[in-house]
């Protein structure tokens, strides 16, 4: 206690050299917690901005592709992905294309009607959802605008899809199907706009094949529990994508920016480091005698630093809390 009080004497008798030192260490604190809650808030505004705009909850799972060779996804995969926690519910998908006779092209998705509405909660602008079995589509809101456009085609009209298919030598041939549109989807602002859903078993007799799934889109019950999902998905050697990915993205580019950040409140401290180093420097240079009294009266070398190191000790306290409360005063 004699040694803090002895320092603090010591400070009051350089009043304006130490009180230019703490305005230097509390604008350097004051620019690192800035620094730092104007990175953290960038960070914030963004990931809400995408939780506004984007479907969090929402996974699209794909098998990997090796050596240019994908691996379908099979039911059991898909019961795999289904039983995962937080995972809600799960439509397994697989993609076609087909063609009108105007060559407006047709991105399919065959689906079960049930399982689709689960994971999309689909809400419809106009008309209904497809009959199991039957050959009939619900169109996206884009592709039905243009369908309207183009083609004269609207809810309730059946038109004549040409379907490509290749011989056992490559060659291909157009094979025409009738496809009622029984009802279009509101607007989403994704993918879902520019597709037609059909029937899955529809599909299948289309092509004369039963296949796996190149997709699967899953529903999860919480945003905060995504990415422990994704993990899963991503251990079982498939792959996922969706608004995730954004949040993703924010953050690694956030952490880079917040390494550059936090060099500069490096240098702001080592500034801060060396202004008190200065300040004790030529505040010893001053004391030398006064020093070499005390020591002369019984203190030892071990008290002088001691001394020294308190008041820095002293000043770096002030000047830390000057800087808190300068940055707190601004943030409000």
């Amino acid at each position: 206690m004699d040694c803090l009080r002895l320092s603090a004497r010591q400070l009051r008798t350089k009043r304006l050299r130490v009180a230019l030192t703490v305005l230097g260490i509390a604008i350097g604190v004051a620019a690192i917690i800035g620094i730092v809650a104007l990175g953290e808030g960038i960070r914030s505004q963004a990931i809400e901005t995408i939780q506004t705009q984007s479907d969090l909850t929402l996974i699209e799972v794909h098998p990997q592709t090796d050596q240019n060779v994908t691996q379908l996804i099979t039911r059991a995969r898909v019961d795999q992905l289904r039983s995962l926690s937080h995972v809600t519910a799960a439509a397994p998908v697989f993609t076609d294309s087909y063609a009108t006779k105007k060559q407006t092209f047709l991105q399919i998705l065959a689906v079960k009607g049930d399982e689709i509405d689960q994971v999309l909660r689909l809400k419809y602008a106009s008309g209904e959802v497809f009959s199991p079995g039957a050959y009939e589509g619900v169109v996206g809101a884009d592709l039905s605008t243009m369908l309207q456009r183009n083609e004269g085609i609207r809810i309730g009209d059946t038109f004549i899809a040409m379907v490509r298919e290749y011989d056992v030598v490559g060659m291909p041939s157009d094979r025409e199907v009738s496809l009622k549109v029984v009802g279009a989807l509101g607007g989403r602002e994704d993918q879902f706009d520019r597709v037609m859903l059909i029937d899955m078993e529809t599909a299948a007799l289309i092509r004369g094949t039963d296949r796996g799934y190149d997709t699967v889109f899953l529903r999860v019950d919480d945003p905060d529990q995504v990415f422990s999902v994704v993990d899963r998905i991503t251990g079982m050697g498939l792959e996922a994508t969706g608004a995730f990915e954004q949040i993703r993205a924010v953050n690694q580019f956030m952490d880079a920016i917040m390494i550059v950040f936090m060099l500069f409140a490096l240098f702001a401290l080592v500034v801060g480091g060396l202004m008190i180093t200065t300040t004790m420097i030529t505040s010893v240079y001053e004391r030398t005698r006064e020093i070499g009294i005390t020591m002369a009266v019984g203190a030892s070398e071990n008290d002088v630093i001691r001394l020294v190191l308190y008041e820095c000790l002293l000043i770096g306290i002030i000047g830390g809390i000057a800087g808190g409360s300068l940055e707190s005063c601004s943030l409000r």
